[in-house]
């Protein structure tokens, strides 16, 4: 097995229940214990998130797990470096966001001015639609590309566990671990990821090791290299003694 230096990690559906469940502090305890390993000693493995949450949420939970090296968030259009508190975008970003602000007003327009949809706040650069009755998540992918017409093809529709993402084309988690990779000097055959929806693939995709919690879609199931019989949380423990990473 390769060593293993960088383990990125999705946040909702990972680490957390998703969106306003409780934290299992004792988890990222072992999370934050392992971070301050891995800065006295760099061979031993960090960890950082790869997530779609906005930029002050990101900050917020490496802050949680001791993290010391950049994650990615808003699904690889930006990164935040703990080091120098500094807050990034992918370079090339500008170019994918041509004609999204003209996607945010018409969603605004027809899916949240008729109460079906409500936006994730805090997002600059994509966005996340929760529908405002959650039994009609599966309809919003179809909802939007009604909605959006031809402006559909400026954005990508991918869904997580309980939203759907509205992300510029060409911008990815699986393109924002890739720049993540060159800011940390960490090749991908060092790296394990761990995901649960199709947001996660594309990063999921490039590491050498990846895992998924039992939560996790069949799609992500089939792709990853381990799937734990465990959900979220307890997930996590068991992918990493899996990979000898705790005991």
């Amino acid at each position: 097995m390769s060593e293993i230096r960088l383990i990125v990690l999705d946040i909702d559906g990972v680490v957390t229940g998703g969106e306003a469940q409780p934290l299992d502090l004792d988890l990222f305890e072992q999370l934050s214990a392992m971070n301050r390993a891995a800065r006295r000693d760099p061979e031993r493995p960090a960890i950082t998130f790869c997530t779609g949450r906005p930029a002050p949420y990101l900050e917020a939970m490496l802050q949680a797990i001791d993290g010391h090296l950049p994650g990615v968030y808003e699904n690889g259009a930006g990164f935040y470096v703990p080091a120098d508190y500094r807050f990034m975008t992918l370079p090339e970003l500008e170019e994918y966001l041509n004609g999204f602000a003209d996607v945010t007003s018409r969603l605004e327009e027809t899916l949240v001015q008729d109460e079906i949809a409500y936006f994730q706040l805090g997002k600059h650069y994509s966005l996340t639609l929760f529908a405002n009755d959650p039994t009609r998540t599966s309809e919003l992918g179809d909802l939007t590309a009604q909605a959006l017409g031809p402006l559909s093809e400026r954005v990508d529709l991918v869904y997580s566990t309980s939203c759907l993402n509205i992300l510029p084309r060409g911008v990815d988690k699986g393109r924002g671990l890739a720049h993540l990779a060159g800011m940390v000097d960490i090749p991908f055959p060092n790296m394990l990821g761990v995901g649960d929806s199709d947001v996660d693939l594309p990063f999921l995709r490039l590491v050498e090791h990846s895992a998924a919690p039992a939560n996790a879609n069949s799609n992500v199931k089939d792709l990853v290299e381990y799937v734990s019989m465990e959900a979220t949380t307890e997930g996590v423990r068991d992918i990493l003694a899996h990979y000898e990473l705790i005991s």
